[in-house]
């Protein structure tokens, strides 16, 4: 069963496992992508730092299949990455952690999201699309994408159903 769970820190096994995640999931990909697994790390420390409990972990059973980091920043919140295994691309995983994302923002009463995608990132910039983000400017490699979250978007016609989500507090009471 696939749950998704909201983090503030990371133990060292979990951080080892999202630089792995990291790594397969753009194996095929690298142009955007830091290769070295020092740096990957560093990274990861930095996206947990900045997303203020907006960091999400999608497992598979206890196996990390894909995270979403966030960051609330103003003038509006900013998703930095969204990152899945190979093997779990086609099974709307990316689609559950940005509906995940996109409901916490709203619950916390923002009115709109960006981030940064790259200009020739194609299928990154359809699936944003298809949640209602907008291009709205470029600066060299990267596009400006942005939605307002008070718009009906395509998150509700996603089957969530099968996904669940727990903070992390849940998720120490529950001793896992």
């Amino acid at each position: 069963m696939l749950t998704i769970k909201r983090f503030n820190t990371l133990s060292k096994e979990l951080l080892a496992a999202l630089v792995d995640l990291y790594q397969e999931a753009y194996r095929d990909d690298p142009t955007y992508a830091y290769r070295e697994r020092k740096r990957i790390k560093s990274y990861l420390k930095w996206l947990l730092r900045h997303a203020r409990g907006g960091f999400f972990v999608a497992f598979e059973k206890e196996k990390p299949v894909g995270f979403l980091a966030l960051e609330e920043m103003a003038p509006a919140p900013e998703i930095h990455e969204i990152v899945v295994l190979p093997e779990f691309k086609g099974q709307h995983l990316a689609e559950k952690l940005m509906a995940e994302a996109l409901s916490y923002l709203q619950a916390k009463g923002y009115s709109r999201v960006a981030l940064w995608v790259g200009e020739h990132n194609l299928r990154a910039q359809r699936f944003y699309e298809k949640f209602g983000f907008k291009k709205i400017g470029k600066d060299g490699i990267w596009i400006r994408m942005e939605k307002n979250l008070q718009e009906k978007d395509l998150t509700s016609s996603h089957k969530t159903a099968k996904a669940s989500s727990t903070s992390e507090r849940e998720m120490v009471s529950s001793g896992v």
